[in-house]
């Protein structure tokens, strides 16, 4: 695959996120050879003469320590302690090895529950690491979990049925499958994620699960009468859609 993703996109800068089962020498080769970045996720465990090295030299790049607090939107303080160890050798790898420890602290008034929960993050990665990025290598490192688990769990477990084999003997068939998928899956994201859908659906202790809205929707799209003058109306006027984060 990745020959395949070279030869199509030679000149695209790739950066990979991946879990802990990926640091390992064949994977930093591959990455080297095609000039690719990586952040991959770092267990105990994991390559032991690099644990062995970034816990040895902590004590001599002792400075290289952030802190910082932040309130999120759920009303909640968000603590984070950024470590990170820097030009870590691996048969010939140069590597940064980076720590966040969040400590996420209930300060809603009307909070359930008021315990503090702490959380340890470990990436491995070849991009440069200092005091003025860390957070954001460290934050970029986790969107794996985002990209596996409001992607691709989605995909196989949210009712789109990835994990079955719709196409036995073409190939094409079973792609072309898979694009449309992926087509619905964003107008999904699209429709959930706009402010008008989540003030008429996502509000109160009632309201409709998405999984009852998409039943509705394949329903009057299997059985509802399309009106052509309409469509054609509404494919006439240019529309614009923008993004916010």
């Amino acid at each position: 695959m990745a020959d395949k993703l070279k030869k199509l996109y030679p000149r695209l800068r790739i950066l990979i996120l991946a879990d802990a089962l990926y640091p390992y020498e064949g994977f930093f080769n591959i990455c080297k050879a095609n000039q690719w970045s990586y952040c991959v996720s770092f267990k105990n465990g994991n390559l032991p003469s690099v644990w062995q090295e970034a816990l040895a030299l902590q004590l001599l790049q002792s400075q290289n320590t952030r802190k910082d607090i932040c309130y999120r939107p759920d009303g909640n303080t968000a603590t984070q302690v950024f470590h990170w160890i820097t030009d870590i050798d691996y048969k010939g790898h140069n590597l940064n090895w980076l720590e966040c420890q969040e400590t996420i602290t209930p300060t809603k008034p009307d909070a359930s529950d008021t315990e503090s929960t702490t959380t340890r993050f470990v990436h491995i990665t070849d991009l440069p690491v200092h005091a003025g990025n860390v957070a954001d290598t460290s934050r970029t490192g986790r969107l794996r979990w985002k990209i596996e688990n409001e992607g691709f769990n989605t995909l196989k477990n949210g009712g789109y049925g990835m994990e079955h084999q719709y196409a036995r003997k073409s190939y094409c068939a079973l792609k072309n499958y898979f694009q449309f998928m992926q087509m619905a899956h964003i107008i999904h994201q699209l429709m959930t994620l706009n402010t008008r859908f989540q003030e008429a659906f996502m509000k109160g202790k009632n309201h409709p699960t998405l999984k009852d809205l998409w039943k509705k929707l394949a329903g009057a799209m299997e059985w509802a009468e399309l009106d052509d003058e309409l469509l054609e109306n509404m494919a006439g006027v240019r529309r614009q859609f923008r993004f916010a984060t």
